[in-house]
């Protein structure tokens, strides 16, 4: 047995408005307008809705990002460091150097890479580093 549901009355609104306005003529819908005026005044309207809905969009975006680096600094989930780019390039280079099988390294383009670029791979390396230890060992305890 399928069960009728009731439409939503803000749809069936909508719904009759629009019908309402596509059996309109376009002289009653200008109600004495000069075309051009009523065109710029949407088109004024169509991008002022769009500058507003890409500052909501990046005010969205800026909150989300300011959340997940909040979460990750709170929780502890990325390390932070307070070393040089130089200084993380010399240990993923002793990292490259050791041939540690758990992960591979390429050092050779170190000097190409962005300090950005670095400090993320050292992050990750350091990252990589504390998931693979087991649980009692680097504690010096």
């Amino acid at each position: 047995m399928t069960a009728t549901s009731k439409p939503d009355p803000m749809e069936v609104l909508m719904d009759t408005y629009l019908a309402e306005l596509l059996d309109m003529t376009d002289e009653q819908v200008l109600d004495g307008k000069d075309p051009t005026a009523a065109q710029a005044g949407g088109l004024q309207l169509l991008d002022a809705a769009k500058a507003e809905a890409g500052r909501r969009r990046l005010a969205a975006a800026r909150m989300k990002l300011q959340a997940k680096t909040a979460a990750r600094d709170d929780s502890g989930g990325v390390p932070t460091v307070q070393i040089s780019a130089d200084e993380a390039r010399a240990a993923l280079r002793r990292a490259a150097a050791a041939n540690d099988g758990r992960y591979t390294l390429a050092a050779r383009q170190l000097d190409e890479m962005a300090d950005e670029d670095v400090m993320r791979a050292y992050l990750q390396l350091q990252q990589l580093e504390g998931e693979s230890k087991p649980s009692g060992e680097g504690d010096g305890g």
